[in-house]
């Protein structure tokens, strides 16, 4: 079938993502979205698509695909076991394709997710302006579900751009940095022994998803566990459950929420959290507002001069 993929193998979970989903949480829909919303972006830049378009997030071990039309393709997030054509391929660059050809995407190395994106456009219904996957109430890719083995994606508006790379000061390694900066959160006072949340590591566990990232081994009283009222939340939100052990809402998280939220993620540092592997260990860094804002105006201004991308909208 002409300007399609099909999926040969599905993958642990492969789901279509964007970031086109805004505005919609005032009536309980989350924004969904990549996890690693800065390797969906620089996937996207290497195919001169905008930073909203819509990738396959790949989690843990990838799709084996057909493509059926002539064009590019690129790879960005963990480094990974890629194959086209059963020759290994890099990722950080863009790749052309032809009809035909067999990409098989296996293990993610040293993180948990990498972004696959294609230079044309899927030919799917949006949900709320999206094409988000939302599996909880099965809205966005494919009926609404992550992708299966058969599952067929038709393309529109398939472009042949020039070959990029991402360069070197943009690529990152997961699994070097553990230190993930926070922001003091409501009900940070609440938290009864402020040194064993900041001097003690954390594990990832398992269990989590892309609600959220649950953490273990390092349990945290709280000196007031009186009720409190709902209250409105966002990736990023660490929230402190009866049993102790903290929750890092993400991407599919509720727009609400009613345990204490101890902190926030600073915005840089989500997708670097969500790419560290499950019983991987962390440790939270207090910083002040202005100063993850720094930060952020650091990284805005980088990828505005060296890729022309601008991420303030």
């Amino acid at each position: 079938m002409n300007n399609t993929i099909e999926i040969l193998r599905a993958g642990i979970y492969s789901s279509i993502q964007d970031l086109r989903r805004v505005g919609f949480k005032k009536y309980g829909i989350p924004k969904s979205g990549p996890m690693d919303e800065y390797s969906h972006i620089l996937t996207n830049w290497l195919l001169n698509k905008d930073i909203y378009s819509e990738t396959i997030e790949i989690t843990h071990y990838g799709p084996k695909i057909r493509i059926n039309f002539k064009g590019n393709i690129a790879i960005f997030g963990s480094n990974c076991d890629a194959q086209l054509n059963n020759k290994k391929i890099k990722i950080g660059v863009s790749i052309k394709v032809k009809n035909g050809d067999i990409l098989d995407i296996k293990k993610c190395i040293d993180g948990n997710r990498a972004y696959l994106g294609f230079s044309g456009e899927m030919k799917l219904k949006k949900v709320f302006k999206s094409l988000s996957t939302y599996e909880k109430i099965r809205i966005g890719g494919i009926s609404g579900t992550k992708l299966n083995k058969n599952d067929t994606i038709y393309f529109q508006n398939i472009k042949n751009p020039k070959i990029k790379n991402i360069p070197s000061s943009f690529i990152k390694r997961y699994d070097q940095n553990n230190i993930i900066r926070i922001i003091k959160g409501m009900h940070f006072n609440k938290v009864d022994n402020k040194k064993k949340l900041l001097n003690n590591d954390f594990n990832i566990s398992p269990n989590s998803d892309r609600m959220g990232l649950r953490l273990t081994n390092n349990s945290i009283k709280l000196n007031c566990n009186d009720e409190i009222e709902s209250t409105v939340v966002t990736k990023g939100t660490i929230q402190i459950p009866r049993d102790g052990n903290p929750i890092i809402l993400m991407s599919d998280s509720q727009s609400t929420g009613g345990y204490p939220i101890i902190g926030n993620i600073c915005k840089t540092d989500i997708s670097k959290i969500s790419q560290i592997k499950p019983n991987k260990r962390i440790r939270f860094k207090i910083v002040s507002l202005s100063e993850s804002n720094r930060v952020l105006q650091y990284e805005r201004k980088k990828f505005e001069s060296k890729l022309g991308i601008d991420l303030s909208a």
